[in-house]
Formats: structure tokens, C-alpha cells, sequence
């Protein structure tokens, strides 16, 4: 069902006397009014100028068009204004290094309006349409209060061109100011942080880590599915990040396999150039690697921070399993909401932005403000929150180590409780190791917030690291590769891979079964047939 009707909301279209509502999304793909009167702002110099009297009416007709309920569609202008306007305004725009845009191409326009096609020819050109260029033309742009000198040089036109001076806080030109958000972005094939050499490298370097991180998880979940039953329910947080680590590493390998200027590019109707993507949704390729990525490192750091729970239940409350277990529809709310609701109000701000390093999409790349709210701050609040938990734990250890009940232990139960205490150390040393990478990974976000200003200042000598963002690449993929280690600590993963080679190449045999008696136990045992 197309969307209702609205009022026009911009003062340079309300008294067309043609129309007086319009409907969003525009010809154009703008969702908001408001973002179609950033893009009308940028013409009212040259409205003002007046090399053409049915100027406004053309801008309006397409950044606002025409609704009618009779109508599913919006009706935009016909081929014969547009083509009349640019006629007349071209040559001006021109002599200011200022090219037609892309998005207003008279082709994309229907010819005449008729039954297949509906659009609107506009008012009848007026004699005031047959002015000539005055000297230079404008002499400032009136909607930015930016002067224009009176016979600007060639780069000088060319700055303005791209941002109209409003990216002039950075130390290079390849920014483009796009009218959509607000922003300067850079081209995709710009060095602004990184030479074409760290690019090279950082590709070369995520491949290594990504394909080893793919393995190793690939292992660790496969060694679980085959015999999930022989796994406590307290262990099984870590085959969950392993899971969520496997699917990061894909992520990467994606972008790999896809390029970088098909994940991170896109074409700006605004300028006809290809960008490095800035809160757009435009490209599939970004937006997939965006949720794999962010997602999945999200949900893993929520159930690193359910595992130190589960550890604190078992060694510092003394929770069974099956207690544990009783209770898992809470770990599994508490281990996927958050992410879900964090990626999806990400998605519905449209704030999925590209690197320039690795080419991958992700937030706040390229805005201080978005790393800080959505990478930052959560990375830190689950990392306080696991320390505690951890700590509190460590405390219960350290404090049952000398109490005199631990040497109260039945004899015949010690065996199963040094299991126990073998399988409690594998999952707190996995938890607490999980710390490190995490730590490093956050710093390296927190360095890119604190230093991402005075790295693009203009006039600053100032250059990233390469060094820290080189760690934060591998820091990202050492969890995931740490699993396949340490399932292999286990005989349980020993056991179950022969066991597996068993039944798959049929060599399995059948089991007889004796009774052993002492005293009062009685003891099952499984011995293969001879």
C-alpha cells in the first residue's frame, strides 16, 4: 500500500499554486521532507540568480512531488522542463566547476504526460528566462553564508564543488559534503588515514586470522554437534562464541572474496562519484557484512558475560547443572535481545558506515559519536559486568581453598569431584583469558574516538598508528581461535571424533557388558568384543 499523502512542509514549495501535498519517499529515494529540504537548500543561489523562471517548480516537482490518492505514484516532471531549465541554468552552474547532477538526468524523466506515464509540463516560461550570465555569476551562497571570490581560480571551483567549504576542516580534498547526512565523506580511492600499502597489508592480515579463526571455530561447533550430550550446559556458552566467531570470520572472508569497492563503495547521485559508504543501507554487501559483524561480536561478548555467570552459579552458589539448565530460557533472552535490539536500531538510524583500513562495514567508522554510543560503551559495560562476576568467583575459590570442609570429602567421591574441579578451572581459565582480547580491542575503539579528529584536522601532521589497528585486527579473531584449543584439552573431543570415524566408515562394534562387585558397589563397564 503506497503511503498517504502529506502537506508540503518546505516554504519554497507551498505556494506553487500547482499542488499543495506531496508523499515520501521523493523520485529521488528521500524518506523524510526534511532531508529534501536539505537538498533544495543547496539550490538557492542559483534560484536566486534567476537564469530560469520555472527553476523552482523543477526542484520541487522532483524533491517534493506531486501526490494524488487517485494515484500510487508520485508525479514528477516532464523531460521537456527539465531539459528547458538545464538549458538555461547549465551554462551558469558551469563556469563554477558545478556539473548536472546524476539524479536529475532529463532521460529519467517520462516525455509528455499521458496514460502510461503521468508528469507535470510546469508553468509557461516567462521573458525574465532570456537573462545572460553576469560576469561570474553568483557572489556568495546565500543559504551557507559562503563567499565566493569574483573570478575564483580552477581548484578554488573545484573545493567548492564537491562540499561548497563546508569540509574545509580537513587536510585533504577528497571529501564530498552529501547533503543526505549532513557529512563529508571521502572517495573510495582517497589515502585519508591509510597509504595504499597498510590497505595491502590489513588484507593480507585479516586473511591469515579470519581463515585460522574460520577453522579452528568450524572444529570446536562440529566437535559439539556431533555429541552434544557428552558437553555440561555450562560449557556450552563457549561453543556458542565459538559459533558467534565463526560467523565474524565469514564476514570478512565475504568482503575478501567480494572486494573492497563492492562492500565499501557506492556511487553518490549527489556528486556521480563513487564514496566510501556513510550511513546508507544502499549496498547489500555492507549491510550483510555490517550484521554478521557486529551482531555476532556482540552476542559473543553478551555470552562470554552469561558464562562468567554460569561459572559464579556453579563454583560460588553451588548450582548443578540440571539447576542451571532449569534455567536457560533467561540466558537465552538475556544472551540474544540485546544484540537483536542494538543491530536493529542501527539498521533504523541507517548509521552503518565503511572502513577505510579493511574495506568492512560496521558502525562508527567514520563518526566519533556512533563508535562511542554503540561500540564503545556497550563493549565496556559487559566487560565491567563478566570482571565482577569473575572476581566474585575467584574470591569463592580462594576462600574455599582454606576452609577445612574441602578435606571432608568422601572418599569414594574423589574422583568425580576432581573432574569436576578440572572442568571448572578449563571454563574459568577460557573466561578470564576472554578479558585480553577484549581489553585490546576496546583500547584500540577508545584511541580511534579520542585521536579520529585530530588525525583529519587541517593543518595537523598527526597520523594513526598502523601498529594498533594491525593488533586490533587479530585481537578480533583470537577468541575464536583459542576455542579449537581449548576443546582439544578435553579427551571428550578425542573420543568423540574416533567415534565418529568409527560409525562413518562402519568399523563400530558391538559392546558387551560385565558386572564387577565390590562390597557393596556395583560398578557397569563396556568393553569391545573381541
Amino acid at each position: 500500500m503506497a503511503p498517504m499523502c502529506e502537506p508540503i512542509q518546505i516554504e519554497m514549495c507551498k505556494d506553487l499554486g500547482f499542488y499543495n501535498v506531496t508523499r515520501m519517499p521523493n523520485i529521488l529515494g528521500d524518506r523524510r521532507q526534511y532531508d529534501a529540504h536539505l537538498e533544495l537548500a543547496m539550490w538557492k543561489s542559483l534560484i536566486a540568480y534567476g537564469c530560469s523562471s520555472r527553476l523552482s517548480f523543477f526542484l520541487c516537482s522532483v524533491y517534493v512531488p506531486m501526490c494524488s490518492d487517485m494515484v500510487p505514484q508520485n508525479i514528477g516532471p516532464c523531460a521537456p522542463l527539465c531539459e528547458d531549465v538545464k538549458a538555461r541554468c547549465f551554462p551558469v552552474m558551469e563556469k563554477f566547476g558545478f556539473r548536472w547532477p546524476i539524479a536529475l538526468e532529463c532521460s529519467k524523466f517520462p516525455t509528455e504526460n499521458n496514460d502510461v506515464h503521468m508528469c507535470m509540463k510546469g508553468p509557461d516560461p516567462t521573458g525574465e528566462d532570456h537573462h545572460q550570465l553576469h560576469s561570474y555569476g553568483w557572489r556568495r551562497f546565500t543559504d551557507r553564508g559562503v563567499n565566493v571570490p569574483t573570478k575564483p581560480t580552477k581548484p578554488y571551483r573545484h573545493r567548492y564543488s564537491q562540499h561548497y567549504g563546508l569540509c574545509n576542516k580537513y587536510k585533504v580534498e577528497s571529501f564530498y559534503y552529501i547533503n543526505g547526512t549532513g557529512r563529508c565523506t571521502q572517495t573510495c580511492d582517497s589515502e585519508v588515514l591509510f597509504s595504499r600499502v597498510n590497505k595491502n597489508f590489513a588484507e593480507i592480515w585479516a586473511t591469515v586470522w579470519s581463515v585460522l579463526c574460520f577453522l579452528s571455530t568450524l572444529f570446536t561447533v562440529s566437535t559439539f554437534l556431533i555429541n552434544s550430550s557428552k558437553f555440561h550446559y555450562r560449557e556450552r556458552p563457549i561453543v556458542i562464541i565459538s559459533g558467534m566467531y565463526n560467523v565474524y570470520s565469514i564476514a570478512y572472508i565475504i568482503r575478501l572474496m567480494a572486494g573492497w569497492k563492492e562492500v565499501s563503495c557506492h556511487v553518490d547521485s549527489q556528486h556521480g562519484v563513487p564514496i566510501l559508504i556513510q550511513e546508507s543501507l544502499d549496498n547489500i554487501n555492507c549491510t550483510i557484512i555490517f550484521v554478521f559483524l557486529y551482531f555476532f561480536r556482540m552476542a559473543s561478548d553478551v555470552w562470554w558475560v552469561i558464562l562468567t555467570i554460569m561459572w559464579f552459579l556453579s563454583v560460588g552458589l553451588k548450582w548443578n547443572n540440571e539447576a542451571m539448565q532449569r534455567r536457560r530460557i533467561y540466558f537465552q533472552m538475556f544472551g540474544w535481545s540485546f544484540p537483536t535490539l542494538k543491530t536493529i536500531a542501527i539498521l533504523l538510524l541507517r548509521v552503518v558506515d565503511a572502513d577505510e583500513l579493511t574495506g568492512t562495514c560496521y558502525v562508527g567508522n567514520q563518526s566519533p559519536q556512533n563508535l562511542l554510543g554503540f561500540v564503545i560503551v556497550p563493549s565496556f559495560v559487559y566487560l565491567i559486568i563478566g570482571s565482577i562476576f569473575l572476581l566474585t568467583t575467584l574470591y569463592y575459590i580462594l576462600k574455599s581453598k582454606y576452609s577445612p570442609a574441602l578435606h571432608t570429602h568422601h572418599r569414594n567421591n574423589c574422583c568425580r569431584v576432581e573432574k569436576l574441579d578440572i572442568l571448572t578451572a578449563r571454563i574459568g581459565i577460557f573466561a578470564v583469558f576472554y578479558i585480553v582480547p577484549a581489553l585490546c580491542v576496546l583500547t584500540a575503539n577508545f584511541y580511534e574516538y579520542y585521536s579520529r579528529d585530530k588525525w583529519l584536522a587541517a593543518g595537523s601532521n598527526s597520523r594513526p598508528n598502523v601498529d594498533v589497528f594491525m593488533l586490533k585486527i587479530f585481537m578480533s579473531f583470537v577468541v575464536g581461535i583459542s576455542t579449537g584449543p581449548w576443546i582439544c584439552w578435553s579427551k571428550n573431543a578425542l573420543n568423540t571424533w574416533k567415534e565418529f570415524y568409527n560409525r562413518f566408515n562402519g568399523n563400530e562394534r558391538p559392546m558387551s557388558m560385565y558386572i564387577h562387585e565390590s562390597g557393596e558397589e556395583t560398578t557397569v563397564q563396556k568393553t569391545s568384543s573381541v
